[in-house]
């Protein structure tokens, strides 16, 4: 039954929301780099499940308040707060990046409130470089919060 498309896609998304479980048991274990390990491919699971939707025809794939996107924009929220308890600055970054491609007004509050701490996380990040151009990509970012509060 795997071969039908509908039931392929859900299975995908079940297989999704296992890894990003086992994610966050291992982030409570303490294992972080195998939770962002669980977290990635979990969030690699949700994209494909949207994209077998977007192929599919589906309008879900585009429903900014469907459970996918929001476990989605979620998850690298995670990431880019795990990457930058290991002191990965670039990678917390590359993660929050991808968060803000996720996310926009018509995404649900959740997931734009996720992606307005993930400004302020940015602006953090860019801030303790102390260098003049961080400063100024801090600054953007915290505006970017302030206008989403």
């Amino acid at each position: 039954w795997l071969n039908h498309g509908e039931s392929a896609a859900k299975c995908g998304f079940d297989m999704a929301l296992i890894n990003l479980n086992i994610a966050s048991i291992k982030s409570k274990k303490g294992d972080t780099n195998g939770a962002i390990n669980s977290y990635e491919k979990g969030v690699q699971g949700l994209r494909k499940y949207k994209d077998d939707l977007d192929m599919a025809g589906d309008e879900a794939g585009k429903n900014k308040n469907s459970s996918h996107m929001r476990h989605l924009v979620s998850a690298l929220g995670r990431i880019g707060s795990l990457k930058l308890k290991l002191g990965d600055k670039n990678g917390a970054l590359e993660a929050y990046a991808a968060l803000f491609l996720e996310v926009d007004n018509e995404s649900p509050m959740a997931s734009r409130l996720e992606k307005a701490k993930a400004h302020i996380k940015c602006a953090t990040i860019y801030r303790q470089s102390g260098e003049r151009e961080d400063n100024k990509h801090a600054i953007l970012h915290l505006r970017e919060a302030l206008n989403m509060y």
